[in-house]
């Protein structure tokens, strides 16, 4: 539950300070605008006394924009810049053991494409610790500390033939034999797909656990360490349907995925970037499940529990027509909290991992 909370005073206390400061009143004018600065991606560091997160400029000069990582203790009092690089770092990841500090960017890449990056709590220079030409779009560490589950791009061939950048070619016809050929912020798609590898942080070594024709995303680690959850649309043609499921695989080379969840509908679509999430036992996952295909778009994401063994799932509040999205379990496993759509608004509400009454933990109006 600190967590969540913390996601909300923090970045409220930080706007409150920003705006409780009294400048001279004035127009505003543009000039303004590239010197505000965005906040995201907090991160509550496991003892709970730091909270990492992004800052993101703007140079209007440059046309440009960049995010650095920084971080702030929990009381407010004092905020430490860590990253200073021109190009962004971004999806900071506190390390379990709360040692290491884990984020995403492109710097000193001949790709341009996002890698792994390293740093440890204490300071220093940050250390790349992947290569995956493709780059990498998701990662999540294990409980242990010593590996982490991440999503990473297929290599395009034509990319990566073409080394010199001052050359121009002309780009070769785009030639469409998919159903779904075409995706918003993506742009024409082709046989490239994202899947599921494991680091070991001790060899800096990734192995891929899913290859095939399909894309896998959102990965969430067991709590043993031993098997790990991801979300994939399979089938003869994953393009003619939106079927997203639930998928166990163990964190191995060479290991073989086991689908869990059978819904006609999306379990966990990627599109609303809701991570399933393994009871603190491991019995349990909790994720966000769709609604029936004919209902398209209207349909409300509902929060359900599985066994991790198999079996059918529970709806926990199946009456209640909103959006439900992003549980964790509580730390004694008794509850699951979540964030609520309701009144054009998202709330922070929980309900007993079995089932029953929902409980509005936060009313605040946040978007």
């Amino acid at each position: 539950m600190k967590v969540w909370f913390a996601i909300i005073a923090t970045f409220w206390g930080m706007i409150s300070y920003v705006l409780a400061q009294p400048p001279s009143p004035r127009l505003l004018t543009l000039d303004d605008l590239q010197t505000l600065r965005d906040l995201g991606a907090p991160q509550i560091s496991p003892e709970g006394n730091w909270v990492a997160y992004t800052v993101s400029t703007v140079d209007v000069k440059a046309d440009e924009s960049n995010s650095d990582i920084w971080m702030v203790n929990w009381e407010g009092t004092r905020a430490v810049q860590l990253t200073f690089s021109k190009e962004s770092e971004h999806s900071p990841r506190w390390s379990p053991d709360g040692q290491w500090l884990a984020f995403l960017s492109s710097r000193e890449v001949e790709e341009e494409t996002d890698q792994i990056w390293l740093m440890h709590r204490a300071g220093g220079e940050a250390e790349k610790i992947t290569d995956l030409k493709g780059g990498v779009s998701d990662f999540v560490w294990s409980p242990d500390s010593k590996r982490l589950a991440l999503i990473a791009n297929d290599v395009d061939p034509e990319a990566a033939a073409s080394k010199d950048k001052s050359e121009k070619k002309t780009a070769k016809p785009i030639v469409i034999d998919r159903y779904q050929f075409k995706k918003d912020e993506e742009g024409y798609l082709t046989k490239l797909r994202a899947h599921l590898y494991v680091l070991d942080l001790a060899a800096r070594k990734a192995e891929l656990l899913t290859p095939g024709d399909f894309d896998e995303a959102l990965p969430a680690w067991s709590p043993d360490n031993s098997t790990i959850v991801f979300v994939s649309k399979r089938g003869v043609d994953p393009d003619r349907h939106d079927n997203y499921d639930l998928y166990l695989i163990e964190a191995r080379a060479g290991a073989s995925a086991r689908q869990l969840t059978t819904f006609e509908g999306p379990d966990c679509h990627p599109d609303w970037s809701s991570r399933p999430a393994w009871s603190p036992d491991g019995k349990f996952i909790a994720y966000s499940q769709g609604g029936s295909p004919k209902l398209i778009y209207y349909a409300t994401y509902q929060l359900a529990v599985i066994p991790a063994a198999g079996g059918a799932p529970k709806l926990l509040l199946p009456s209640l027509d909103r959006n439900m999205t992003q549980p964790q379990w509580s730390a004694e496993g008794a509850a699951i909290y979540f964030l609520l759509e309701e009144d054009r608004t998202t709330l922070l509400a929980k309900v007993a991992a079995n089932g029953g009454a929902i409980e509005r933990v936060m009313n605040a109006r946040a978007e």
